[in-house]
């Protein structure tokens, strides 16, 4: 027998998740875009900056993209001069990204708008109440986690 339906949707976290990534989108978009950066050139950015070096598959799991738009994106990043692609060891097939100084440099323009929406989202939470949220999504990625990374 299925279960009853809530009595709102807010007793989902799945939809509580999804609306609150939607409006950080929304909140940075436009920061993003007034400096060039589309959300998926950002989340590129700022995984290269994390990670240093990802493959494509890689890369395509940290900055929540799809193989074809993923190309789509660093095709742009590559020609913008912000990233460089390489041949990864002796496997022709896989390609590791990497960001170039450019790169590098946008970082400082990136980190100040997604820290300020993440500091405006945690507004009036306390420190233990905001590392107790941060423990418990990464929970929440866990256990839905498709990928290993």
């Amino acid at each position: 027998m299925p279960k009853k339906p809530p009595r709102t949707l807010t007793a989902l976290p799945s939809y509580l998740i999804t609306r609150i990534a939607h409006r950080y989108n929304q909140t940075i978009h436009a920061e993003l875009k007034a400096i060039g950066l589309s959300t998926i050139s950002t989340r590129i950015i700022s995984s290269l900056s994390i990670f240093e070096e990802l493959t494509i598959n890689e890369l395509c799991v940290h900055a929540l993209a799809e193989q074809p738009t993923m190309s789509r994106a660093l095709d742009r990043l590559e020609a913008d001069g912000l990233i460089r692609r390489a041949v990864k060891d002796e496997d022709n097939r896989k390609r590791t990204v990497r960001l170039t100084d450019a790169g590098h440099a946008l970082t400082a323009d990136i980190w100040p708008v997604m820290t300020g929406a993440n500091d405006a989202m945690l507004e009036g939470i306390p420190k233990a109440d905001r590392e107790v949220t941060v423990r418990t999504l990464l929970k929440v990625l866990e256990n839905v986690r498709v990928h290993p990374i």
